[in-house]
């Protein structure tokens, strides 16, 4: 039997630094019937030199006309894929040889299930070392109720199927919590496949997007939530972890860009414990080492 075809979307600006070492972790997959769209989101540097540099009919080019927004440039990219599933990786993460073919079992699943996701590490740049994103088990079936209490699906670990993704898309208007909306509403309609590997490596460095956009992570997440229905059953019952969630990323926000004495009892009242440590550490430690420390939390 013939192998299915894997489109992987590739979106690049600027991307440079790590870019080869996530072109050599395609390039080695066992599994080797796949497409790279590869989206250059006009680059200012030697990006698509380096991506050029590959000589292989699988590696496909597109260039956006302007620079736009990292959820429209998924989008441009889905209009280009033919493969009968769809899969994401960033420029600065890479897979192990063993990703693709290793998820052979989702690729011949029944219909319910519209997308599978595993497992990860995250690689801490300054400290070079590895850390599991999770060591709970992952699980599988309907999974926006766990979502909703701790969101464990990373971008980079998923495969999804190309027929449900033309009429979930991801929402152009955030920037920061895009991939987060668009699994969530997936979740609503289809089962996920979960993987306990971790055959997926993502890059925590200073310049990681999420990082150095705090306000806008906040804003984003509470536009989400103003737009979501609470009498639907999962979200009526998490609804407290969801609002205990933004707070916590306001927080987080003052605490490294304003911070105010009155702060520590805002902080005082978050129920869950290790966030409440999390905060109270940026709390009490100078700012100087929390703008140096603060891709940790």
């Amino acid at each position: 039997m013939k192998k299915k075809l894997i489109s992987i979307i590739i979106n690049c600006y600027n991307g440079e630094k790590y870019l080869l070492k996530t072109l050599k972790s395609i390039i080695n997959q066992k599994y080797n019937n796949y497409e790279v769209i590869f989206v250059d989101n006009c680059s200012t540097d030697s990006s698509a030199k380096i991506y050029k540099k590959i000589k292989d009919k699988r590696f496909k080019y597109f260039k956006t006309k302007k620079k736009i927004n990292l959820n429209n440039g998924r989008n441009f990219a889905l209009n280009k894929c033919k493969g009968h599933f769809i899969t994401f990786l960033d420029t600065d993460d890479w897979w192990n040889p063993n990703f693709l073919i290793s998820r052979s079992r989702f690729f011949n699943s029944p219909s319910e299930y519209g997308f599978c996701f595993s497992n990860c590490y995250h690689y801490f740049e300054n400290k070079k070392k590895y850390k599991f994103f999770t060591k709970e088990k992952l699980p599988s079936g309907f999974i926006l109720n766990n979502l909703l209490k701790f969101y464990f699906v990373k971008l980079g670990t998923i495969i999804i199927k190309r027929k449900i993704i033309s009429f979930i898309k991801f929402n152009s208007n955030y920037n920061i919590i895009g991939d987060y909306d668009f699994v969530i509403r997936t979740s609503k309609k289809y089962k996920a496949m979960s993987f306990q590997d971790a055959l997926v490596n993502i890059r925590i460095h200073n310049n990681n997007f999420s990082h150095t956009n705090r306000r806008m992570f906040y804003l984003e997440f509470k536009e989400w939530l103003k737009n979501q229905n609470f009498d639907e059953i999962y979200f009526k019952k998490n609804k407290f972890i969801l609002f205990q969630k933004l707070e916590y990323l306001r927080l987080v926000y003052l605490l490294i860009h304003n911070k105010k004495i009155n702060l520590i009892y805002d902080i005082l009242k978050i129920k869950s414990i290790l966030p409440k440590l999390k905060l109270l550490i940026i709390y009490f430690v100078p700012n100087f080492i929390i703008k140096f420390k603060q891709k940790y939390f």
